[in-house]
């Protein structure tokens, strides 16, 4: 008998032994996933520590890539660019700010013209901003001058530092959209009135002179952001690259439909490769 209840307590030892292992195995096997869980998502997290100028007023981090930026804009560009044609062909007089956006070339193909289609002139595209002296600027009113005067500018658009540099592009099916001489718009006057901003005076002169302008408004800069001008985007030069505008030598912290006119000013819009922009002229950046 002494036997038999020893062998039973023995019995019972082990079984409370082997359920302990059980719930330790599955505590680790449920840690394990945990930590698998959480590894997954903590990659999926942007580094938002280092941020950087994009050359318009506005910050970026520097984790953020083309796609990053672009895909959601594009595919709403896209949708307005259709609304867009829609209504011109039941009003021929209707001009919208999408009618100067268009799709940027990812390929060779992408760049072709269908057959039977036509590039829009720059007579369908002209826009005359005499009986709207605002245009389209949606800038900052904190900015906006107490009252309107006439005034005479001049803008030009330049792409020097990647036109000397092919190298330099990282999406080849735009480059026969890079003038060898680096100058999309030689020096252009505008006549407008200060109620103008420098992003009105970039969407008529492209307008009217036939040239791709896809812009984004942000809210929160109360400004337009230029995201590519004759298909040449930021980050198609680069990492650093992107779009930057300069008037009588001096490269604004604010938005460009922030900055509103004065007579005689001098605009350039210069695309830079490296340094933002160090390599267009601006002073180096101190973040």
């Amino acid at each position: 008998m002494e036997k038999d209840k020893f062998f039973s307590e023995e019995f019972e030892e082990l079984k409370k032994e082997l359920k302990k292992k059980k719930i330790r195995k599955y505590t680790l096997i449920a840690l394990a996933a945990v930590i698998v869980v959480s590894t997954a998502v903590g990659l999926n997290i942007e580094n938002k520590d280092s941020k950087l100028p994009d050359g318009q007023g506005n910050i970026i981090t520097s984790e953020e890539t083309a796609d990053d930026r672009n895909q959601a804009e594009q595919n709403d560009s896209q949708s307005e660019i259709e609304s867009s044609s829609e209504e011109k062909n039941t009003s021929q007089g209707s001009e919208t700010s999408s009618a100067s956006k268009g799709n940027k070339p990812s390929s060779s193909s992408s760049i072709k013209p269908s057959s039977g289609s036509t590039k829009p002139s720059s007579k369908d595209l002209a826009v005359d901003n005499s009986k709207d002296p605002t245009a389209s600027n949606g800038g900052n009113s904190a900015f906006k001058p107490d009252e309107e005067e006439k005034v005479t500018v001049t803008i030009s658009i330049r792409c020097d530092t990647l036109s000397r540099d092919m190298s330099k592009l990282t999406n080849p099916a735009i480059a026969g959209y890079i003038p060898s001489n680096g100058i999309i718009l030689n020096t252009t006057t505008y006549k407008g009135t200060t109620d103008n901003t420098v992003f009105d005076v970039l969407n008529t002169v492209c307008r009217n002179n036939g040239i791709q302008l896809e812009s984004k408004y942000t809210p929160l800069y109360e400004s337009y952001y230029v995201m590519g001008i004759n298909y040449l985007y930021e980050f198609d030069g680069g990492p650093q690259s992107g779009w930057m505008y300069r008037v009588n030598g001096w490269f604004p912290n604010y938005g460009c439909s922030s900055y509103y006119l004065s007579d005689g000013d001098v605009i350039e819009w210069l695309y830079t490769c490296e340094g933002l922009g160090t390599d267009v002229g601006a002073p180096p950046f101190k973040g």
